[in-house]
């Protein structure tokens, strides 16, 4: 009676500190779960909000374990081999029972369909759900009671013949439920193979009617194997009656994850997709190709599900040593190349997920927005570094995911991989010589990208060309020239990079004004207005330093040049520049200050009274004329030898 005390008391330690943190750490950080109508119905959101919700379920068994067993501990003059034993049985069941209940609860849901991974009726969920927590009970308990027994000195054959009596009454329950409910489960068969209002094929028909005969005959079957394990002493049934009851579980979740699969690699041959974004009515060929393509989708999922069948009937025969040539290897490998693909998918799918947010992140909002950019230098923003590195990061893991898990499946298939890679090394350093430019190539843009030389998006300059990085792969950076044209240039021949999207972009520009303009005057209209620029909310934050005079540059022959300054953001200035004119040219008009009219001031020889100059006054107007356009010319020259085309602006000032 004390012995019983004692295990009930550690029980209920652990029971006592999991209520406290429930009251204390749930109430105070999982107060703010997100509602059920709110959690949105794709397949990641589901999970994600079925875990949470399930989440203080599995904090709470973790502290119930813990509290118990730290408890057990404590105890220590409590010396009795057969409290231990019952107390780690007891323990070790209830929370395998608990541990089942909460991934039955994250994977059937059965208070919410919201949160529902797997796609069922309420009803048929709730049922589902209690069979699996009961009949796990049940297994658990057994198995934990036969333990209990041999490790008290039971002997063999009692524990056997227990075995027996536990598994045939688990059976006789199993048979009579499959015969009790053969109506509703024949239903749901039939309504599951009606895809899109589509009759159920012939085989599904038949089979629906048939599937309770074939349900008690495997039972049958399954009791005949296992009264002739028990009957043989020297055989172990290892767990095979245990995977043997639950194939159909553990069918139905390797159904899932092939279906899931199948549909994964039709959506990224672009063959099928569950649904299409549309942006407006599509045209009769595109109807008949996705036709065409929910065609072979359908075939190629019914024929892996038939041979995910013909793979579960050879694993359940090898799980009681009946070995079928050539097919158990086969089945060994299609189970194998299941659980590896699944794996990979779900690496695969968290990656890129992750890298898919992190590049959105990175976009400007204007981007996001659909504004469009109105810059002299293509309109195209300049991007984060991750949206430069990531996509390279994201291929560079597919293809090293891709050759691992070929490599995978050929090893788990009995090929020998050790020659490919040796192969591969080989054939990796005559490449290696053979394409030294290559080589070269993806080196050089490596060091540019770990120096983070220039980002996509960003205005360059290399040697002779020059445009903004549209994109940017493992050999070449491809630039936008500001006119439209793509250039393609390799790594390597990039060369020394002029980068205009790093720092600032200080721009200058000339007004020219008569000689008696009034200088002070010009200098605080131009300075209000660089003040009033600063103010706007379109470019205003693009502003480094405000728009202010920097005085008279020069005095030529017939105006007076005053030099503007300002600095902004790259690829801003275009837009800022051309409303510095417009406000600073609207603001000096206000003020009833006019820019210098273009005038050449000709000196015509003095012809005194001749004859010449009474009689022909048309000859001085031509002299006139061309002295004015020959000087007109010389500074269209050197104004043009100043910079070259698409130079911004003078760097000397």
């Amino acid at each position: 009676m004390a012995n019983t005390f004692w295990i009930i008391f550690f029980i209920g330690s652990g029971y006592l500190l999991e209520l406290l943190f429930r009251k204390i750490f749930l109430a105070k950080y999982f107060v703010n779960l997100p509602p059920l109508q709110m959690v949105s119905r794709g397949n990641w959101e589901r999970f994600s909000g079925s875990v949470a919700q399930v989440l203080p379920d599995f904090i709470g068994l973790i502290f119930f374990f813990a509290g118990a067993y730290f408890t057990f501990t404590l105890f220590f003059w409590v010396d009795s081999p057969w409290v231990e034993l019952v107390f780690m049985a007891v323990l070790i069941a209830i929370s395998c029972i608990r541990l089942i209940q909460i991934i039955s609860t994250l994977v059937f849901s059965p208070a919410s369909e919201d949160f529902r991974v797997v796609p069922m009726q309420d009803r048929n969920a709730l049922i589902s759900h209690r069979l699996l927590v009961w009949t796990s009970g049940y297994i658990i308990a057994a198995l934990m009671f036969a333990v209990v027994s041999s490790r008290l000195g039971a002997e063999v054959e009692t524990v056997r013949l227990s075995q027996l009596f536990v598994a045939t009454l688990l059976l006789v329950v199993a048979g009579v439920g499959v015969l009790r409910y053969r109506e509703q489960l024949q239903d749901n068969i039939i309504a599951a193979g009606a895809v899109d209002d589509q009759e159920p094929s012939w085989g599904r028909m038949q089979f629906a009617k048939v599937w309770h005969i074939l349900a008690v005959l495997y039972l049958a079957i399954l009791w005949l194997l296992l009264l002739s394990d028990l009957a043989d002493p020297d055989v172990r049934e290892g767990g095979a009656f245990i995977l043997s009851f639950f194939v159909v579980p553990i069918w139905m979740v390797a159904d899932q994850l092939v279906q899931w699969v199948v549909g994964y690699a039709m959506s990224t041959l672009r063959l099928h997709q569950d649904e299409y974004d549309d942006q407006g009515e599509p045209s009769q060929e595109e109807l008949a190709q996705r036709e065409k393509g929910r065609a072979l989708y359908l075939k190629v999922r019914g024929f892996s599900r038939i041979v995910v069948v013909g793979a579960f009937i050879v694993w359940v025969a090898n799980l009681w040593k009946i070995r079928i040539p050539f097919f158990s290897e086969l089945a060994a490998f299609m189970l194998d190349s299941i659980i590896i693909l699944t794996v990979a998918l779900i690496f695969w799918q968290f990656i890129n997920s992750w890298i898919e947010r992190k590049i959105q992140e990175s976009i400007p909002e204007s981007e996001e927005d659909g504004d469009e950019v109105d810059d002299e230098w293509g309109g195209a923003a300049s991007r984060g570094r991750a949206y430069t590195l990531l996509p390279m990061l994201r291929k560079f893991i597919g293809s090293v995911l891709l050759v691992m898990v070929t490599m995978i499946l050929l090893s788990s298939l009995g090929v020998d991989i050790g020659p490919l890679l040796a192969g591969a090394g080989v054939i990796g350093l005559a490449i290696g010589f053979g394409a030294q430019k290559l080589v070269a190539d993806v080196f050089s843009g490596f060091f540019y990208l770990l120096d983070d030389a220039f980002r996509v998006g960003e205005y360059l300059n290399a040697g002779s060309v020059s445009g903004t990085v549209e994109t940017i792969t493992l050999r070449n950076v491809m630039l936008r020239h500001h006119r439209g044209m793509l250039q393609i240039i390799p790594h390597s021949e990039l060369g020394a990079i002029t980068n205009f999207m790093r720092g600032g972009i200080v721009v200058k520009f000339n007004l020219d004004f008569p000689y008696d303009a009034p200088i002070d005057k010009i200098r605080k209209v131009i300075k209000k207005v660089g003040q009033k620029m600063l103010e706007n909310e379109e470019y205003g934050k693009d502003f480094i330093r405000p728009v202010k005079s920097q005085g008279v540059r020069e005095i030529s022959n017939s105006v007076m040049t005053i030099r503007v300054k300002f600095t902004a953001q790259p690829g801003t200035h275009f837009v800022i520049r051309r409303e510095a004119y417009r406000l600073i040219t609207e603001a000096l008009n206000a003020q009833g200050i006019h820019y210098a009219h273009r005038k050449v001031i000709v000196d015509v020889a003095d012809l005194g009274e001749s004859e010449a100059a009474q009689n022909n006054p048309e000859q001085v107007k031509q002299l006139a004329g061309a002295a004015a356009m020959r000087t007109i010319e010389e500074e269209e020259q050197a104004a043009a030898g100043e910079g070259q085309p698409g130079s911004i602006d003078d760097p000397m000032g």
